[in-house]
């Protein structure tokens, strides 16, 4: 299906990328479900794609899963096309926890850490779930990501909603959010978040999308020649051990945190202790004076000459270089068919299948049997990786454990996504501000509208002026 919108040779194609069937592993226990309930429910449910296309050359792929930035394709300064988003071909590897998290897709309830998935509004406690250690992460097991949008076209837009309920991960309130995707003839994606709720509650939503913008199966080789800059003057101070913010804030002059003047990435990673880490910072960004949205960073690849700004409202950003993402066991990236590395003992080949292969997560000594939650288990995928199940208690810390274990994620045309393959820049509010009394109120009332704006700006800069 195609439909041209109102703007002089743009257009949105509308697809299906999947489809799943979510009941396929529950036990129906409840006697309040009946046997037509249980017919109805094994009906697949439809994952929509969206294309959306600019005289420019320029293409942005969305999925109603998790409202998911699948691909950015836009040209380098030899017009060539690449695919500058990390992502993967299939629902299935969208859904699968083992090996995504949180890649591409809308971030919340919550975006980043809430101390130990606790909070207080009016005098009334609430307990979240607990997804990274004894903390609450990004909305949790099953966040604003890991939920199926509605969605429809709107002229030049593409508008994805969602009602979260009440109780959702432990959260009070309904809300209810609204995204509105725009490609515009200037090669910019615009993104506008709305939000009501019907009672107080904790609300700060970005977008997870990752780049790579020399393409994104370039690696970390390439990532290490981007050249970035923040506007950005202080950042919020964590201890090494704790990603939990102290609440202190410091300046970033005079120390390896300063990207306000442009640096390269590399070298300015191999700076940030301790050594191998990279970024996993938030920020605070310096605002205008002028209601626009702030100009918050500005990426460049010299030898594609692609750069990226990126813009928005909010008043930090979080900036990392995918350093959760499993260290080759390869010991080389790239594929090499070279008759000398059969000989290699210290070399293991491991392909895409071998990956997905739900036996090989069976031998990890941290990988559980399912007991119960029939909830959680609905929304697993008909693959046999994901018809392994977890422990509640196994919920919370084995997203990490099976990735860190991993040889690499398997992404798009088989490529494979290790450590520092590409940068996330996510605009939102400081980490754990509904904790911190000091930090920018993150507590949204019944009547209020949540906002937040952010575009993610193409080009091509044809001389290396940074």
């Amino acid at each position: 299906m195609e439909n041209n919108c109102e703007c002089k040779e743009s257009s949105i194609e509308e697809g299906i990328f999947g489809e799943y069937f979510p009941s396929e592993n529950v036990k129906y226990t409840s006697t309040e479900i009946t046997d037509e309930d249980a017919n109805n429910s094994l009906k697949p449910i439809t994952i929509k794609s969206y294309k959306l296309i600019n005289k420019n050359r320029m293409e942005v792929t969305l999925i109603t899963w998790g409202a998911t930035i699948v691909s950015i394709k836009c040209p380098d300064k030899y017009g060539k096309i690449e695919d500058v988003v990390i992502g993967f071909d299939n629902l299935e590897n969208y859904m699968n926890k083992n090996i995504n998290e949180y890649i591409g897709s809308v971030i919340g309830r919550c975006a980043n850490r809430i101390k130990s998935g606790k909070f207080t509004i009016d005098k009334k406690d609430y307990k979240l779930s607990l997804n990274d250690g004894d903390n609450h992460l990004h909305g949790g097991n099953k966040g604003l990501g890991r939920q199926i949008w509605d969605s429809f076209i709107d002229n030049c837009c593409v508008v994805m909603t969602y009602l979260s309920p009440d109780g959702e991960e432990g959260y009070p309130g309904d809300v209810l959010t609204t995204i509105k995707f725009k490609l515009t003839q200037q090669n910019k994606l615009e993104i506008n978040i709305r939000a009501t709720t019907s009672k107080p509650t904790v609300l700060n939503l970005t977008h997870g999308v990752l780049f790579n913008l020399a393409g994104h199966n370039a690696g970390e080789e390439e990532l290490r020649k981007h050249c970035v800059s923040l506007n950005c003057d202080r950042w919020i101070f964590t201890d090494v051990n704790d990603p939990i913010p102290t609440g202190g804030i410091r300046g970033v002059g005079g120390t390896v945190m300063d990207l306000r003047i442009p640096k390269n990435l590399g070298d300015a990673m191999d700076k940030v202790p301790p050594a191998g880490i990279g970024f996993d910072h938030n920020y605070c960004v310096l605002k205008n004076w002028q209601p626009s949205l702030t100009f918050m960073a500005r990426i460049n690849h010299p030898d594609s000459g692609r750069v990226l700004e990126i813009y928005s409202d909010q008043p930090g950003l979080q900036f990392h270089t995918c350093s959760n993402f499993p260290l080759s066991k390869n010991g080389d990236d790239n594929d090499n068919d070279d008759d000398d590395d059969d000989d290699d003992d210290t070399v293991t080949q491991v392909s895409h299948e071998e990956v997905l292969d739900s036996k090989q997560f069976d031998e990890l000594e941290s990988y559980a049997s399912y007991d119960g939650d029939e909830e959680a288990e609905q929304f697993h995928s008909r693959s046999n990786l994901m018809n392994n199940n977890f422990s509640q208690s196994d919920t919370e810390t084995m997203p990490s454990t099976i990735k860190s274990s991993l040889p690499f994620i398997p992404g798009k045309n088989d490529s494979k996504y290790t450590k520092f393959c590409g940068f996330g820049i996510h605009p939102q509010n400081y980490p754990n501000a509904v904790n911190i009394k000091h930090f920018p109120c993150s507590i949204l009332r019944p009547g209020q509208v949540y906002c937040h704006d952010l575009a993610f700006k193409f080009g091509i800069q044809l001389k290396n002026y940074m």
